[in-house]
Parts: structure tokens; C-alpha cells; sequence
């Protein structure tokens, strides 16, 4: 069908377009017109055949510009689609960890911080898990752009906070060690250090210390200090979930996490430092 456009099709579209609105909903559409839930789905769904609408979920579309062409080709990123799904949001874990390099793992969803409960969606056969936070803990995100698109993303001290807190969205427990391990060297400690006294939770920043202590990350000793008085006294956490790993293991201090994941987990073998070996000559050869 040809990207063409009728009196009521183009009254919808323009005035989305001169207003700089990206999504649509059904009853945006149905107010617009002064028209009937049945005409606004109509209308909808030959905007959509024509190319102007693309279909993100039942009632809700992202509009394809003018300047998509004649073939009205969507914008496809992934993050773009997601940032019209929920509102507010921001992308954080396993999203924002590969947004800023900290890891290399292809995850197949794409993760979302957000103050609702919602369950996952689908969305172009990309899976959206939404991860509901209390208001206090939404900071920490800036606005970025993708494709030259404004979303929502986590900072990478964020992102680091949020891989810890919650591994599953960020690859498991192993994954969070290789995070950790690169974004030691990237921080800004102040910013980090920020966040976690605005979190007013003990656990996180006791594993926040245990991870940058593992990969011997470069801290100031007056993060450090800082840090471990964030701590609870005598409070002692799991590194891991204990129905997955149990609950033996070491004790590490001075942020008394219990080590109760296996080090070839945490650090494996192909990831180790070598140690460096120094051969002295003999009296005899020099």
C-alpha cells in the first residue's frame, strides 16, 4: 500500500509529527478526531498498512516520520521501541552494563527500571522485563541519545549498583565479577560513592566493596573508609543466593561478605593474573 495519506489519516500523523510526539495511543487518536473507538482502530490499522504507525502493543504505536521515505521503514533499535513502553523508566543492568562496555554478553532481553509492576512484554520478538523499584532508588540516569533518539539510561556507577544488587538481570554471578573487574578501572568514585549513600541499604555497598576488593580496583583509600561506614555493624550477607549456592564459604572482612560462590565462578582460570617468574643465574654461569 502506497505511503499516501486521506484528510483524517493526515490530521493525525501532522499533528504528531509538528509536535515532535513519537508514540501514539488509540485514545490520542480517538480524542484527535472527536471519532468512535471502532474508527480510531480503523484508522490506526491503515496507517499502520500504509507505513506511517508501527504496532509496539495493543493500543499503543511508535510513529514512522516523513523522513523514513516512501517504504516508511521503522526504526528498529531495540531501546527506542522500549523507551515508549513505560513511563518513567530508565535502562539499567544487563542494558546499560552493555551500553557502557562493562560486559560483552549478548542478553536477549532488554531491561528496564520502572515504578509500576508490569510483566514482560514482547515487542518485535524482543523480549522488555520491566524491574519495579521503589521511588526512592529511581536516580542515578541521565538522557541519552541512540540513533539520535532520546532514552533514559543508567550511568555506569548505576548500572554497576544495579548488576550487583540484582545479578539475574545482569548474566548471574559470574558475569557480575567480569563487570565489576572493568569497571573498576572506569568509576568516578565520587559519583559512586554518591549513589551508594542515597541507596540508605547495607548489603549492596558491603558486595560493591567485596567485588571491587576481589578485582583489587584502584579506590581511594578515602572511598574505601567512606564506603565501609555506609556499612552495618556486624551485618553479614551472602554473596550469592543461598538456595543456589548454599551457605559455607569464607568470610570476607572488612565488608563481611560470605563468599559462598566457588572462586572458579567469580574469577576463572583464563581470567586469572599469571605470576610473574623470575629466574637468577648461578654463580657458576655468570
Amino acid at each position: 500500500m502506497e505511503r499516501t495519506l486521506s484528510q483524517n489519516e493526515a490530521k493525525v500523523v501532522l499533528d504528531l509529527h509538528w509536535r515532535g510526539q513519537k508514540t501514539v495511543t488509540l485514545a490520542e487518536i480517538r480524542q484527535a478526531l472527536g471519532a468512535s473507538d471502532s474508527y480510531a482502530r480503523y484508522l490506526a490499522h491503515r496507517l499502520v498498512k500504509k507505513g506511517w504507525l508501527e504496532r509496539l502493543r495493543p493500543g499503543l504505536y511508535q510513529i514512522v516520520p516523513p523522513d523514513r521515505g516512501r517504504e516508511g521503514v521503522p526504526d528498529l533499535h531495540p531501546l527506542t521501541a522500549g523507551a515508549a513502553l513505560v513511563s518513567p523508566y530508565f535502562f539499567s543492568f544487563g542494558t546499560a552494563c552493555t551500553h557502557h562496555g562493562l560486559t560483552e554478553q549478548a542478553f536477549a532481553e532488554v531491561y528496564l527500571a520502572c515504578l509500576e509492576r508490569r510483566r514482560p512484554e514482547v515487542v518485535r520478538g524482543k523480549p522488555y522485563v520491566f524491574v519495579t523499584l521503589p521511588e526512592r532508588l529511581f536516580f542515578g540516569f541521565k538522557e541519552t541519545l541512540v540513533l539520535g533518539q532520546p532514552v533514559q539510561m543508567a550511568t555506569l556507577e548505576r548500572a554497576l549498583l544495579d548488576a550487583i544488587a540484582r545479578p539475574r538481570y545482569a548474566g548471574g554471578i559470574g558475569e557480575v565479577s567480569r563487570i565489576a573487574a572493568r569497571a573498576g578501572s572506569r568509576v568516578s568514585w565520587e559519583q559512586l560513592l554518591e549513589l551508594a549513600e542515597r541507596w540508605h541499604e547495607s548489603a549492596p555497598v558491603q558486595r560493591l566493596g567485596y567485588w571491587l576488593n576481589l578485582h583489587q580496583a584502584p579506590m581511594p583509600p578515602e572511598i574505601r573508609e567512606r564506603l565501609i561506614g555506609l556499612t552495618r555493624a556486624k551485618s553479614k550477607v551472602m554473596l550469592g543466593p543461598r538456595r543456589r549456592w548454599g551457605t559455607s564459604g569464607k568470610l570476607v572482612s572488612p565488608w563481611n561478605v560470605l563468599e559462598n560462590v566457588p572462586r572458579d565462578i567469580l574469577v576463572p582460570k583464563e581470567e586469572r593474573p599469571r605470576r610473574r617468574v623470575t629466574f637468577h643465574r648461578s654463580e657458576t654461569s655468570q
